[in-house]
């Protein structure tokens, strides 16, 4: 039987009216009739009762319109499997995306040209009034060294009995990934755009080019930690007093596929609201936890973005 011979028995069945099933169906009546009846001469028997205006369905008619419920269900759900299959596969690359430390990345980096994509990839993320509170800093390679005597000054600054092992890990930091990047927040002074939804563009900015540094095949991850908040350190990159270094992006060529990202619960971070229910915070504690995470933020040695 046909798809479309499925449709027009469910539609007649519902509507228990010729006239309104074809309108239902966007056909004649005549088209309506004609295509029970080839399903009739298809099935072997009468489905509809005859009269000319319609009286219901056969015994046998009834046991056909249970068969094309239960298919058109599976047929529903089927198209729902498949465009949420599709759904998912668009946004693969997306779902699919891990921070990659730097021990799990090797030459070759990034080129100047595919840095250059990424961060035209950052441009185009959401920015009200597109201010692009935010600039990258390229480290080439004839640059690190003198960027890891920097990292080492600052392990000092920080720990002045820093033992050797941990002023080579310093330098480490500066040299060991292929392609070394700064993030660097820079926020501008205007009315209409709060300072927080700069953050916000600069997050975005960020987001994008790590994804893109994915879909180019790179590995990618953006740490931070205490030398991010070294006054000297950040005078000597050329960072203003009014600008705050974010971390340092490292890219290369994946060695070593990161470990398995733990499954996250959609609900943690998802909620419906409806209207007339209280707010589950107060503003006092919402300020209090706002302290509290920027508090943490500070104190952490390396985070992983």
């Amino acid at each position: 039987m046909k798809q479309d011979h499925i449709s027009y028995l469910l539609a007649l069945h519902r509507e228990q009216d010729w006239a309104a099933a074809a309108i239902a169906c966007q056909i004649s009546q005549a088209q309506l009739k004609k295509a029970v009846a080839e399903a009739e001469r298809e099935y072997g028997c009468s489905l509809v009762k005859t009269g000319t205006v319609f009286r219901g369905f056969t015994t046998e008619g009834e046991k056909v319109v249970v068969w094309a419920q239960g298919l058109s269900e599976a047929i529903s759900t089927l198209k729902h499997v498949f465009a949420v299959s599709n759904s998912r596969k668009a946004i693969a690359p997306l779902l699919d995306r891990r921070s990659v430390s730097p021990k799990r990345l090797e030459a070759p980096g990034a080129d100047s040209q595919e840095i250059d994509l990424m961060i035209e990839a950052a441009l185009s993320a959401p920015d009200h009034g597109g201010l692009h509170p935010w600039r990258v800093l390229v480290f080439p390679a004839d640059s690190r060294a003198r960027l890891a005597d920097l990292f080492e000054q600052e392990k000092l600054r920080r720990d002045p009995l820093a033992s050797t092992e941990d002023l080579r890990r310093a330098r480490e930091h500066a040299t060991r990934s292929p392609t070394l990047l700064a993030f660097i927040m820079s926020p501008k002074l205007r009315m209409r755009v709060p300072e927080r939804e700069q953050w916000l563009a600069a997050g975005s900015a960020l987001g994008n080019l790590l994804n893109a540094a994915h879909q180019l095949g790179f590995g990618a991850i953006m740490l931070s930690g205490e030398r991010c908040f070294d006054v000297l350190l950040c005078a000597e990159l050329g960072i203003e007093s009014a600008e705050y270094l974010a971390g340092f992006i490292s890219l290369g060529s994946i060695t070593a596929a990161p470990p398995q990202r733990k499954p996250a619960m959609l609900d943690t971070v998802r909620a419906f609201w409806h209207s007339g229910e209280p707010s589950v915070e107060t503003p006092a504690k919402s300020q209090v936890c706002l302290d509290s995470a920027a508090s943490n933020a500070i104190s952490e040695s390396q985070v992983p973005r």
